[in-house]
């Protein structure tokens, strides 16, 4: 953010407008931004010349650091430091920061905070190999706790030939297993079609 306009020079621009000065003249002559002129300006009518001083509290630099997302924005980025500015902006979206600064502010807090810019572009894509014949490659997808119409849920284990795209088998159970080994309960054999890989373990954390 620029440095605030000198007082003096607040002073002279009211001043001279006051004498009859059009706005682009004072703007060229202290090369200035039109836009600051005018606010410049209008402040001083609604305060008076006494008012022209610039608020204390409103600076650049605490303006940014004080801000609700400065802090969680400048971690995110010393942890990941290929994160973008982009991608960060919709992280501190997802975690509720409010109010939301641009990806532009965000460049310009890593910059002074002397965090480089991330990496341009795309990291390039793995190269995988597909499969090339039916049953060489099979793919697992699984779907938990899925609603049914009738206020159920249901869980499912798809198998399915990744060259043909054929599905070969589908497992259909519950979440009933799952949740009783929630409560410390027997979770109960393993739905059919699925098949067991070893007795039940003790939860290591419960």
């Amino acid at each position: 953010m620029p440095a605030p306009v000198p007082v003096p020079i607040r002073q002279s621009i009211w001043a001279r407008h006051q004498a009859g000065e059009a706005v682009a003249e004072l703007a060229d002559f202290y090369r200035l931004a039109p836009r600051t002129v005018r606010g410049l300006i209008q402040r001083g009518r609604e305060r008076g010349p006494e008012g022209l001083a610039p608020d204390p509290t409103v600076s650049g630099r605490r303006r940014s650091t004080e801000h609700a997302a400065y802090e969680p924005a400048i971690h995110l980025r010393r942890d990941h430091p290929g994160w973008g500015s982009e991608l960060i902006r919709v992280l501190l979206a997802e975690q509720g920061t409010a109010p939301l600064p641009s990806a532009r502010t965000l460049r310009r807090w890593f910059a002074k905070a002397g965090l480089n810019p991330a990496p341009a572009g795309r990291r390039p894509a793995v190269q995988r190999r597909r499969a090339t014949r039916p049953h060489e490659t099979w793919q697992v997808d699984a779907a938990e706790e899925i609603p049914l119409s009738n206020g159920a849920r249901a869980c499912w284990l798809r198998i399915a030939d990744e060259f043909t795209g054929a599905v070969l088998g589908t497992a259909v159970f519950p979440p009933r297993a799952l949740e009783r080994r929630a409560r410390g309960l027997d979770a109960g054999p393993a739905p059919r079609g699925v098949r067991p890989v070893g007795p039940p373990r003790p939860d290591p954390c419960g």
